[in-house]
């Protein structure tokens, strides 16, 4: 996928760091740490360590608590069990823990504990979900999972279960330390944790490879139970697993997901019709975050460049859930337009520096507001072709719901063709960001084009286009940490719809009633767009 993807990059400083990056995940050194032996004797655990952590002096691996459950194998994830009904499992980050703020490494140690933050984070994320309708709860053995699951889970009179796979990754020797601390101690090897975790060995362990195996137990048992609606609460790293094991990617797409504190993740389960198929899956949304996110406001020191993804604000047509394609008739409709007006609010603050649009009324009515509000440099709105919705033939116009289980129409666009001109232009945008030095790059456009974008940030084959749900006058948010030239682009956010309020469309769990197969027929064309 990584060298399909290079074949169509034009030539520049974008495909050069894709090169790098491709060569990078396909032959790193696996370097192995140990407990270090000085002067004969092992070096003392540092004091804030896991309690009742111990090595052995023959074989050198850890013992904790967690030793006996022998789930710690670095072998391939589990399959999905196979459904019998539409599931939505929602995953919560824990709230700031203390040593979250002290920036100490945690793993799966049980010592750290909310702070005032972060149980006023995990309030917010219960005011989130307050009309959500959960049958089931599951959480992690560990006291800070444990204390955000009370207070989101305080109103409802289920009993959360304690699920020991849920546990925050095993991180054996680092855990306790300062990151600081860790970097000087062990030196390569905590390079090799930051750069290539995947490869990552430590106590004759490898921590994210384990990891996504331990994901893949806690889907057996979330999928297996009988809830339609399911709240997950849990930790950072289990969280990426989560989602990474469920949609098939494998450990190096560790980080590449963000998981922010008390932020929730909803993703909908949808049984295959062909009874033994893989269940497909669909991210509703990922890591809304119960208070203002960095990313909505500029911060000057940063080395990120940040790439904002916005699906164009409602019209009647997708109000009525009508496939509009590449038709452009309809100006934005009165919700649509408040939307805009809250768009505008929520990014009052994040200085732009480009937008570029899909030409069609709907997107740059959408776009234009934003731009014409930056105070810091008069921003222009750049219409641009390739970003353009994809072409549906004699599907345009008609009720997606009528389309249900019906092949696409033979003059349609394909998803290849379409996700080849929106990688050229999303390329060529990254590019020139990197060139011109931009910041804050805007996208306004429509939900295939978005999910084409987001796919070509994350080397997927356009399959994978129905993974994200994208509702109208949503945010998705890519950013590139130390800018686009040294390293590839994260995706911090998914579908965002905090800042609509009740102009957001969609319930947080699904109703009992819906259609078994709702969207999964349609899902890879428009159900999903």
């Amino acid at each position: 996928k990584d060298a399909s993807l290079l074949l169509h990059a034009p030539p520049g400083a974008a495909t050069a760091r894709r090169a790098r990056c491709f060569a990078a995940r396909k032959s790193p050194s696996p370097l192995r740490a140990s407990r270090a032996v000085v002067g004969g004797a092992r070096r003392p655990r540092p004091a804030a360590a896991p309690l009742g952590a111990t090595s052995s002096s023959k074989s050198d691996t850890w013992e904790d608590e967690f030793t006996s459950l022998d789930d710690r194998k670095a072998d391939d994830p589990m399959p999905l069990p196979n459904l019998t009904k539409r599931k939505r499992i929602i995953l919560v980050r824990h709230g700031q823990s203390t040593w979250n703020a002290h920036g100490r490494m945690q793993g799966s140690s049980n010592n750290s504990e909310l702070t005032e933050k972060g149980a006023g984070q995990a309030a917010v994320t219960k005011s989130l979900l307050e009309n959500a309708k959960f049958d089931a709860s599951w959480v992690s053995p560990l006291k800070r999972a444990q204390s955000t699951a009370d207070i989101v889970w305080s109103s409802s009179e289920v009993k959360p279960q304690v699920l020991t796979s849920l546990r925050e990754i095993d991180l054996y020797s680092f855990q306790g330390l300062i990151k600081q601390e860790a970097e000087k101690e062990y030196g390569e090897v905590y390079k090799l944790w930051k750069k290539h975790p995947a490869q990552f060995e430590i106590d004759g362990h490898y921590p994210v490879r384990e990891l996504w195996f331990r994901a893949s137990m806690a889907w057996q048992s979330i999928l297996r139970s009988d809830a339609t609606n399911s709240l997950v609460v849990a930790h950072n790293a289990i969280n990426q697993a989560m989602i990474c094991a469920a949609t098939g990617l494998p450990p190096n797409y560790f980080r590449r997901f963000i998981q922010s504190n008390g932020a929730l993740t909803a993703i909908d389960f949808f049984p295959n019709p062909s009874a033994q198929g893989r269940p497909k899956i669909v991210i509703d949304r990922m890591n809304q975050s119960p208070v203002t996110p960095s990313w909505s406001k500029t911060r000057k020191e940063s080395t990120s460049q940040k790439f904002v993804l916005i699906r164009h604000a409602a019209t009647d047509s997708t109000d009525n859930a009508t496939i509009l394609g590449t038709l452009d008739h309809e100006n934005l409709n009165k919700k649509g337009k408040k939307q805009v007006q809250s768009i505008n609010t929520f990014l009052k603050d994040l200085q732009v520096d480009k937008v570029l649009c899909s030409p069609t009324k709907r997107t740059v009515q959408t776009g234009y507001q934003l731009a014409k509000n930056q105070k810091h440099k008069e921003v222009e709105v750049k219409l641009e072709e390739r970003l353009s919705n994809i072409y549906l033939g004699e599907w345009q116009g008609k009720s997606a719901a009528s389309l249900r289980g019906q092949p696409p129409p033979k003059d349609a666009e394909s998803l290849n063709i379409l996700h080849e001109r929106t990688s050229e232009a999303w390329l060529d945008i990254v590019q020139q960001a990197a060139m011109d030095g931009s910041k804050c790059t805007v996208v306004v456009g429509h939900a295939a084009v978005i999910a084409a974008i987001l796919c070509s940030t994350l080397e997927l084959a356009p399959e994978f286009s129905s993974l994200f749900r994208l509702t109208p006058g949503s945010i998705s948010v890519v950013t590139f940490p130390m800018g686009v030239l040294n390293g590839p682009g994260n995706v911090i956010c998914t579908n965002f719809t905090t800042h609509l309020g009740k102009l957001a469309d969609g319930d947080p769990t699904l109703q009992s009633d819906e259609d078994l197969f709702a969207d999964f027929e349609t899902c890879d064309w428009d159900g999903c767009f």
